[in-house]
């Protein structure tokens, strides 16, 4: 039986964000800021936020080995490196682009006669919107 990590769905989680939503971060070192989601880790369930839960790596100089590439050979720098690390998807909640507050997500249907016209879409939660988010 093949041995799977702990903390790793045995299939990726339907994630209620997307690639380009801004989301708030709800707990953690970086809880009430803001930022835009730059990618969507479904597997993991996990999305990777502009900005946040920034974490330093450390890094040698290394050379550029492209393949084919004529001249003196290029060395990436090194040093210390700062960069996005991935956030559980649990503490961050999407920002509702009508009333500016983060939101639970729900899902309505578009009715339609054309074919394919019934379309699931994204709708903020609060009880005073109520709006589409997409």
């Amino acid at each position: 039986m093949p041995r799977t990590k702990a903390d790793t769905p045995a299939k990726p989680v339907k994630l209620r964000v997307r690639k380009g939503d801004i989301v708030e971060v709800i707990s953690g070192k970086d809880a009430g800021k803001r930022g835009e989601i730059i990618a969507a880790h479904p597997r993991e369930n996990k999305v990777t936020v502009k900005g946040l839960n920034i974490v330093i790596k450390h890094q040698k100089d290394r050379p550029n080995r492209k393949p084919g590439a004529t001249g003196p050979e290029q060395v990436i720098k090194g040093g210390r490196i700062e960069k996005e690390a991935p956030l559980y998807a649990s503490k961050v909640m999407l920002v509702c682009p009508n009333c500016q507050r983060p939101t639970r997500v729900g899902y309505a249907y578009k009715e339609g006669t054309e074919k394919l016209s019934r379309r699931k879409y994204r709708v903020c939660k609060h009880p005073d919107c109520g709006k589409p988010i997409d």
